[in-house]
């Protein structure tokens, strides 16, 4: 099978900022036979004079603002080229991007947020739960001294970019984590620039090295970073928010991470309890890396987009 994957960005490289927009496809190209095409494409023409089989339009691509990206691509809804969208940013233009899966007659939604079932009612014929996930070639223990208690990095989310009962969470947890004897690492923005990023990939994933504990938590539609996983192949504890019902069975308090309540009436004493007790934490630490290893790498993701569209080839046959 001759795979297109369509893409904005250089999803090639391993350019930190934007890293696992592309880790997917570095996964991709190494089980399948896979061709980038980097912009937007406006016509199936190309496709089919070079002998595509499916097109899949990467997670780079859902981050474009320019309306024009998400408009009907000649002739592409009538083809029998295998059409798959792996979904992003819902928070921006969502009605474009599932407009654009409509108009275009996509076959498979790879959707990573809550709302997976109710989009594929809208869109295209199969909708199926995905994951940001991370690779072990670049989170994998090293041999640091842990030197924090507590790490956390990414953007602060303050203010009302997200509502309901994890507003402004990020700043919260800061907030009692100032009032505690700890050695913390904090890093996050007070405004929505991106010059608190920390400079490298190696560098950010060292710090997670050097932490007892990290805290991820669910991001503006309560979607799960690849942090998560990143940090459970890190084998340092993760700690995290109350996950919705839809995320039960991968996240699970005690087992492979620890979990607190979204008011935080009880992160100051799991926080304490587990940095006290040692040997409680590794076996929690042990059993997130056991089920991120065996379960949710980005070659398990890449795996499973293949079956998927190998199941949607095989019906296609059978018909």
């Amino acid at each position: 099978m001759k795979i297109l994957y369509v893409d904005s960005g250089n999803v090639v490289s391993d350019t930190y900022m934007y890293q696992y927009y592309g880790d997917i496809y570095r996964e991709l190209i190494k089980i399948a036979d896979i061709h980038l095409y980097q912009g937007r494409l406006t016509s199936v023409d190309p496709l089919v004079q070079n002998g595509i089989d499916c097109v899949i339009f990467g997670l780079g691509y859902f981050t474009q603002t320019d309306p024009n990206v998400y408009q009907k691509i000649d002739g592409l809804d009538m083809s029998n080229i295998i059409k798959v969208c792996m979904l992003h940013k819902p928070q921006t233009m969502l009605s474009e991007k599932l407009n654009f899966c409509k108009i275009n007659n996509f076959d498979l939604l790879f959707d990573h947020h809550l709302t997976y079932k109710e989009n594929n009612k809208k869109v295209a014929r199969k909708a199926v739960r995905f994951w940001f996930s991370a690779t072990p070639e670049i989170y994998h223990p090293r041999q640091v001294s842990k030197i924090y208690d507590v790490g956390f990095s990414g953007a602060s989310h303050a203010g009302n970019k997200i509502s309901g009962p994890t507003q402004d969470l990020r700043n919260r947890i800061h907030e009692k984590l100032q009032r505690a004897k700890l050695n913390i690492f904090w890093n996050s923005n007070k405004q929505d620039d991106l010059t608190y990023r920390i400079p490298s990939v190696e560098a950010y994933a060292t710090k997670i090295n050097e932490s007892n504990i990290w805290i991820a938590t669910t991001g503006p539609t309560l979607d799960v970073s690849p942090r998560y996983f990143e940090v459970m192949l890190s084998k340092t504890l993760l700690m995290c928010n109350d996950m919705p019902q839809e995320y039960e069975g991968v996240f699970i308090d005690g087992f492979n991470c620890v979990t607190f309540k979204n008011d935080l009436s009880d992160f100051d004493d799991k926080l304490l309890y587990y940095l006290n007790n040692i040997e409680e934490r590794q076996e929690i630490i042990e059993r997130g890396y056991n089920y991120t290893i065996n379960n949710h790498t980005c070659k398990h993701m890449a795996l499973k987009i293949l079956n998927e569209i190998k199941g949607i080839q095989s019906y296609e046959k059978a018909l």
